[in-house]
């Protein structure tokens, strides 16, 4: 029977050459890295996301890891530059060998390096969704609703909830963004029928009483705005819109913005996570410990990193074998829908072109200074 003899020097070589291309996808040893493009500087700030993703991660380091591997996250700020930001990508990808993406949160990322994500078979789990393509790419599904979702919510709300005849919209619109924004309103009119008494979708910085004008002139008894909040109120108030019920985006959702609503004002504001204000709701309590903790800023964007990690580290724990850039993918791919309760639908990533998985806005209404919850739950239009 003839044998074969392997050298030394030839095993050597093959055990160098196992091991880089275990590397290429994350390694079988060492920590599992973990990449985040985020918005640290720039335009679109949220420091708070990778502090919060990788408080979770100490977390789960603390309890000995990911079967006695380390979780390592890589924060990239971007700037909201897009060649910062493909940038960013491609050396998380390449250099770092990140097994996926956990908690990015940056304007610009998903519209980017979608295109990256798919080729490298890379699968992305942002905090923050904004972009269209943050929803429409086969490789990321961000764990809040995004802008769309929740304008549909938005004016489903005004429309059944408060039962508006007159809706109308205030809005500024990112670059690229106004066919989301479109798409959310026609959804809207699929489900109940009613279309828009007044549509600006171009409001810009200044003084904004022309805009009310033309509210007042349509006759519009709800509007949904997303811009700045105290200049508007001030001249809506001026206008003499006391009976105008105003629905504020998510981004308006701050401690600081409910200072700034007169008191004879109607104000809400649909947010994507448990109202943040309020660390009793479900899922809150969680989220609230961990970022006092660890003495970061408690705001809804703290809420999509720490959901994020979490989820993140739940689909991990599912992986049978070596924790691989492969077998990530695979697991987020044919994972089972998780239920978090601090949003209003299960999160599942799945094998489909486009992942919006999470539905519906749960509503809070200016009051004395703050907010207030209102009562039943997350409204998801459509969902009976």
């Amino acid at each position: 029977m003839k044998r074969t003899y392997i050298s030394v020097a030839a095993v050597a070589a093959l055990t160098l050459s196992l091991t880089t291309a275990c590397n290429d996808s994350g390694g079988s040893d060492g920590p599992i890295k973990v990449g985040a493009i985020n918005g640290i500087t720039g335009l679109f700030q949220t420091p708070e996301v990778p502090k919060a993703v990788k408080a979770v991660f100490e977390e789960v380091n603390a309890a000995g890891g990911i079967n006695g591997r380390k979780l390592e996250l890589i924060s990239k700020d971007d700037a909201m530059d897009p060649s910062r930001s493909g940038q960013a990508a491609r050396e998380l990808i390449q250099s770092n060998k990140v097994v996926a993406l956990a908690g990015s949160s940056s304007a610009v990322d998903c519209g980017l390096n979608r295109a990256t994500y798919s080729k490298n078979k890379v699968v992305s789990i942002p905090a923050v969704g904004v972009d269209p393509a943050c929803f429409t790419s086969p490789n990321i599904a961000p764990v809040n609703p995004g802008p769309y979702a929740l304008t549909t919510a938005m004016l489903y709300y005004a429309s059944e909830t408060l039962k508006r005849d007159k809706v109308c919209i205030d809005y500024t619109v990112l670059p690229g963004s106004g066919g989301g924004i479109e798409g959310a309103i026609k959804k809207w009119t699929e489900i109940t029928g009613k279309t828009l008494a007044h549509k600006n979708l171009a409001v810009g910085q200044g003084d904004p009483t022309r805009y009310l004008v033309a509210d007042k002139n349509a006759g519009c008894q709800a509007v949904l705005y997303n811009a700045t909040v105290g200049p508007w109120f001030a001249q809506a108030r001026t206008q003499g819109m006391q009976k105008t019920d105003f629905i504020l985006a998510a981004n308006s959702y701050t401690d600081a913005n409910a200072k700034t609503i007169p008191p004879d004002m109607t104000a809400y504001a649909g947010t994507e996570w448990q109202p943040y204000t309020d660390p009793t709701l479900p899922g809150n309590d969680r989220w609230a410990k961990l970022v006092e903790k660890n003495g970061i800023q408690k705001t809804a964007f703290s809420q999509g990193a720490v959901m994020a990690a979490d989820v993140f580290v739940q689909v991990l724990k599912t992986i049978k074998g070596d924790i691989t850039r492969e077998s990530v993918t695979k697991a987020f791919k044919e994972m089972k829908p998780v239920n978090y309760p601090m949003v209003g639908t299960p999160y599942v990533f799945g094998p489909g072109n486009e992942h919006n998985p999470i539905q519906g806005s749960r509503f809070v209404k200016a009051d004395k200074g703050g907010w207030k919850v209102l009562p039943g739950g997350f409204t998801v239009p459509g969902k009976n």
